[in-house]
């Protein structure tokens, strides 16, 4: 039986933070899997704090990178 739930790591011991389908002394297998989805509150708040600091100019140096065609593809070849 496969169960996937989320768990907290503290002092040594892996703590579920959902209840599990277990008998007492079960022994199961483990994989470990850090990388939990972000929120889309989340992936907003991070897009926020990107420009965090800037001035205008260098947002705007930025940009034109980002949204400048020649930095991320080739013309085609005339």
């Amino acid at each position: 039986m496969r169960q996937t739930i989320k768990a907290r790591y503290h002092d040594g011991v892996l703590q579920p933070l959902e209840p599990l389908a277990l008998a007492n002394d079960a022994e199961v297998q483990v994989t470990v899997d850090t990388e939990m989805a972000v929120s889309a509150e989340e992936i907003l708040l991070r897009t926020a704090r990107v420009y965090q600091g800037l001035t205008a100019e260098d947002i705007a140096h930025v940009e034109s990178i980002a949204l400048g065609r020649q930095h991320f593809f080739r013309e085609p070849a005339a």
